[in-house]
C-alpha cells in the first residue's frame, strides 16, 4: 500500500549514522508526542538494535527498530505496538579502494574520502521488503567524525516505476569542560515518487522528507562507569508527507538512552 514505502524509508539512513569503526549498540527511545495513527497512539517507546562492521573494501550494517518491545501479546493496543518492527541490511563496496588496489597506488580526492556502491534491503513487519541501489559518498570535514551522503533508487515492487532518494548523515564529537557529547543525525529526502500502486487501490507514491538530529551526553564517562559506552540525550524527528500521505507531518522530541556494547 501507499504507506509501505515511507515506513521503510524512514530508517534508510539509520545505517549511515553508524560510526566508521566497528560498533554494536542498543538504543531506547521514548516520547509522548507521536501522531495518533495506525502505528500507535501519542505515547510510544522503541528499542533499536544496530551493528556496523567495516571490511577491507566496504561496510556491513544491520538495524532493527522494535515498537513496544516489552508490550504483552494480549495488551489492548494496535498490533504495531506489540513488537512491530522494521529494519534492514545494507552492504557497501568501495569502488575507490578496489581501483586503488588494482592500480597499486592511493588517490587523493580532496574532501571526498571514498566512493562506494551501495545496496540495502529493508523489511517492514506488515508490508514486506523493498530494495535500494545506488552510491555512497564519504567526506572529510573538519570537526566531524564522519559525513556521508547517498543517492539511491528506491525500488518498491508494489508500485510501478522507481523513485530517486537522497540522504546524508553526520557525527561530531566534542567536549564542554569535563563532559563529552556527540551531535549526530541523518536526513532522507524522497525527491521523486513512484508510479501507481499495482493493485485495485487508486493511489500513487509521493515525495517526502525526514530528519533525525540527536544530541547525546556521555554520562558513562561522567559517572566513571566507562567512556563512550553509555549515552543520554534527545533525538528530534522532523517528517513531512509522513507515510507518503500529502500534508501529514510529525515533529517529535524523543528521550534517548544508548548503550555501545
Amino acid at each position: 500500500m501507499k504507506l509501505r514505502t515511507l515506513l521503510s524509508a524512514c530508517l534508510l539512513l539509520s545505517a549511515l549514522s553508524a560510526p566508521a569503526a566497528a560498533d554494536t549498540s542498543l538504543e531506547f527511545l521514548y516520547s509522548r508526542y507521536y501522531n495518533n495513527d495506525f502505528n500507535g497512539d501519542n505515547e510510544r517507546y522503541f528499542l533499536t538494535i544496530k551493528t556496523f562492521q567495516p571490511w577491507s573494501y566496504g561496510t556491513f550494517f544491520m538495524y532493527y527498530d522494535i515498537t513496544g518491545p516489552f508490550t504483552p501479546a494480549n495488551a489492548e493496543t494496535v498490533e504495531n505496538e506489540r513488537g512491530g518492527f522494521f529494519g534492514g541490511t545494507s552492504v557497501t563496496v568501495s569502488a575507490k579502494r578496489i581501483a586503488e588496489k588494482i592500480a597499486g597506488t592511493q588517490w587523493d580526492w580532496g574532501p571526498l574520502v571514498d566512493l562506494s556502491l551501495r545496496y540495502e534491503v529493508e523489511h517492514v513487519a506488515k508490508f514486506g521488503a523493498l530494495n535500494y541501489y545506488g552510491l555512497q559518498y564519504d567526506f572529510k570535514v573538519p570537526y566531524f567524525d564522519f559525513v556521508s551522503a547517498t543517492s539511491v533508487i528506491r525500488d518498491d515492487r508494489a508500485y510501478e516505476g522507481v523513485a530517486l532518494q537522497l540522504g546524508g548523515a553526520w557525527q561530531s564529537s566534542f567536549s564542554l569542560g569535563p563532559a563529552d557529547f556527540v551531535f549526530a543525525g541523518f536526513f532522507a529526502w524522497g525527491v521523486t515518487a513512484e508510479g501507481k500502486f499495482k493493485g485495485a487501490i487508486p493511489i500513487e507514491g509521493n515525495n517526502f522528507f525526514l530528519a533525525q538530529p540527536q544530541l547525546l551526553w556521555d554520562f558513562g564517562k561522567t559517572a566513571q562507569i566507562a567512556a563512550r559506552k553509555l549515552y543520554l540525550g534527545i533525538e528530534y524527528q522532523v517528517a513531512t508527507n509522513r507515510y507518503l500521505q500529502e500534508g501529514i507531518c510529525e515533529h517529535v522530541p524523543q528521550a534517548m538512552l544508548k548503550w555501545n556494547i
